[in-house]
């Protein structure tokens, strides 16, 4: 009628430092990492292009790499500590869904430079949608 107690997990340091080795050789975790610096990339080159109402901007740039290391620390930090707990398709999915944000994120830079896209993804972003409309007005 006694069961034995089950062990706690134990979540130490040296736990969390073997989880976070695996980064490495995570196919998702190293896709956000590149996506990010390209997302970065995009961010700042479309300050250069004629087509592009943005300019470069220190203070917008300084809150995009603030904003960009944030979410990399969150994501280094965390997909170990949920790996820990037994839950990596988790911490996965969580790559994924900011995979996807970045991804958005560098088309509309690229729509932004004035690199032609196809009508239906211009028609589904917002900036680029406004930015289609501001462009028939002034013709």
């Amino acid at each position: 009628m006694y069961y034995a107690p089950q062990p706690t997990p134990h979540f130490g340091f040296m736990e969390w430092w073997f989880a976070a080795e695996k980064l490495v050789e995570n196919p998702w975790f190293l896709t956000f990492i590149i996506i990010i610096l390209v997302d970065l990339a995009t961010g700042f080159l479309k300050g250069f292009f004629r087509n592009s109402n943005e300019r470069l901007n220190s203070t917008t740039g300084r809150q995009g790499l603030i904003k960009h290391t944030v979410i990399a620390g969150i994501g280094v930090i965390f997909y170990p500590l949920v790996d820990c707990w037994g839950l990596a398709n988790f911490a996965n999915l969580f790559l994924m869904f900011f995979i996807g944000q970045y991804g958005i994120s560098i088309v509309e830079n690229l729509g932004i430079m004035g690199i032609p896209l196809p009508n239906w993804i211009t028609d589904n972003l917002e900036k680029l949608r406004n930015r289609g409309d501001n462009n028939e007005a002034k013709k």
